[in-house]
């Protein structure tokens, strides 16, 4: 059995927010912050750069420093985006099983959402999974003339992600509406980054998006960044902070960027506890985990058990997602912790059920 009394404070393990923390470099720094950094404005502009940080990611992806717009996280782009270039009763194309956010952004101006759904497979190792059915993408956003089209990848909550061959396809298919890829958990799958500069040279309408929160366990910080096709000019500009940005964030995100082989040896970890929870859960009646390339996975359960289920936890102070919306009726999202975390999660959840 396991003890409700491990943990004394709430373990939270649905807002898909890392538990294994950022780089101990990024601690190193923030010891030795000098009131410079505090207390005075960037300077980056008398560079001619927008910041040090725009530059450096500008640099590694061989881009000019001008497509490169940081943001106060993904999220934050996202609604500069709708609401420059949603005009009223205009149409933003959405993932049917995908962020709530997503739902409720175009109505801030008066936009509306047409969904298209996602298909559910069996992968070649036996486990469940949603995928992107581009055939009938292309179908609805030929029916619809969106104006805005929003692919996630991965998305969440489902934690699936568009091969890029799927990918260029569809670019082909709607080259008229702007096309923003959330790859908000970019890294726990995959760290592909040879697509993104031939993507936006091909297709001028597009704005790829990624954060430092997820992967780089850095939420706190609030620091996004993208990149913009060479058509949206209008964007670069109103993204623009001529006082600079968080010249501490900044450094940070840099500092992240550096150490790559912490985070590889984090997602490596990550990845042994999926297959773990993919097997674990596989052997509970009426459970179906699907296959994740995020930091975390869903899973289907059975539906009497849910409000069971959820107070069981909490009293051992553990919090998952129990997912009530549209799209989801049974499944829940649990957001990878530390091996700890997890394991303990498991034999909660088996002691409740009686395992």
């Amino acid at each position: 059995m396991t003890d409700p009394k491990k943990y004394k404070e709430l373990q939270y393990l649905d807002r898909n927010e890392s538990q294994y923390g950022p780089s101990p470099n990024c601690y190193e720094f923030l010891k030795n912050v000098t009131i410079d950094e505090l207390s005075c404005y960037s300077r980056d502009f008398a560079r001619g750069i927008k910041s040090s940080l725009s530059k450096r990611i500008a640099d590694d992806f061989g881009l000019p420093e001008r497509q490169v717009i940081l943001s106060y996280g993904s999220e934050d782009l996202l609604k500069q985006i709708i609401h420059y270039y949603l005009e009223r009763k205009e149409k933003i194309l959405i993932p049917r099983e995908a962020w709530w956010y997503y739902k409720k952004v175009a109505y801030e101006v008066g936009g509306f959402n047409v969904e298209y759904p996602m298909a559910k497979r069996i992968t070649n190792e036996g486990i469940a999974t949603f995928m992107y059915d581009v055939d009938k993408m292309i179908e609805i956003y030929d029916r619809e003339s969106p104006r805005i089209v929003l692919i996630a990848s991965p998305n969440n909550p489902t934690g699936n992600r568009i091969p890029k061959e799927d990918l260029k396809r569809f670019l082909d298919a709607c080259r008229g509406a702007l096309v923003m890829i959330d790859e908000a958990y970019w890294g726990f799958g995959s760290l592909e980054n040879d697509y993104v500069k031939p993507f936006l040279d091909e297709f001028p309408n597009l704005v790829i998006c990624r954060t430092f929160s997820k992967y780089y366990a850095l939420a706190g910080c609030r620091m996004g960044f993208s990149f913009a096709g060479k058509n949206l000019e209008e964007l670069i500009n109103y993204s623009m902070r001529y006082l600079g940005y968080n010249r501490i964030s900044e450094k940070l995100g840099e500092i992240a960027i550096d150490d790559s082989e912490y985070y590889e040896r984090v997602t490596a970890l990550m990845q042994e506890d999926k297959e773990y929870f993919y097997t674990e859960f596989a052997k509970l009646d009426g459970f179906t985990p699907y296959k994740s390339y995020a930091n975390f996975m869903l899973v289907d359960m059975p539906m009497d058990i849910r409000k069971g289920l959820n107070k069981f936890l909490k009293e051992r102070n553990l919090l998952i997602k129990f997912l009530d919306e549209e799209a989801f009726k049974t499944e829940t999202r649990i957001t990878l912790g530390t091996r700890e975390q997890n394991m303990y999660l498991m034999d909660s959840i088996k002691e409740y059920l009686g395992k």
